[in-house]
Order: C-alpha cells, then structure tokens, then sequence
C-alpha cells in the first residue's frame, strides 16, 4: 500500500511539473513572438534609416556639383576678358574629355 500511495505522489508531482513546465514554456512562446515582432519593426526602421541616409548622400552629391558649376560660372564672370573666358572654357572641355577618356578605359 505505501508503494502505490508513494507512485500516487509521484505521479501528482510529475504532473505538476509537467503543468508548470507547458506554463513556461507557453511564457516563452510568447516572449519569442514579441520579440519577432520587435525585430521586424527595428529592422523595417533600419531599411527606412538607411533610404534617408542614401538620400542625404545624393543629395549632398547634387549640392555638391551645383556648388562646383555656380563656382565656375563666378570664375567665368569675374573674366572681362573673352580670350580668359575661352581659355577656361578649352580648360574645361579638356577636363571633360579626360573624365571621359578615364570612364571609358574602365
């Protein structure tokens, strides 16, 4: 008789632990699908950051080379001289001609 009362008790406490066990780990399960729902969103926020980021780049780029072309417009402004505003003009479309040359060598 004290046999089967002790396996009574055992199987009590197995189930019980089984009962806290499938507790925890519904916890767990839980924990993970929030934490799979946080990832998405932080990396949805990364892919949208880094547009912004490849944006402001181009962007800058663009600025940039306005810059550069109001530059060379001031340049050729402040020349009163025609033979000094061919001159960079020729200076120019020598530049030019050698990006081109460097790009199609490539």
């Amino acid at each position: 008789m004290r046999i089967f009362a002790r396996s009574i008790y055992c199987m009590a406490n197995l189930t019980q632990q089984f009962e806290e066990l499938e507790n925890k780990m519904a916890g767990i399960i839980i924990r993970l699908r929030d934490y799979q729902q946080i990832n998405n969103s932080l990396q949805q926020q990364n892919k949208e950051l880094l547009c912004r980021i490849e944006a402001m780049g181009n962007e800058q780029e663009n600025q940039k080379k306005q810059q550069q072309m109001l530059s060379i417009t001031q340049t050729l402004l402040q020349k009163e001289d025609t033979t000094e505003i061919k001159k960079e003009i020729n200076r120019l479309v020598r530049e030019i001609d050698y990006c081109i040359s460097y790009i199609n060598s490539k």
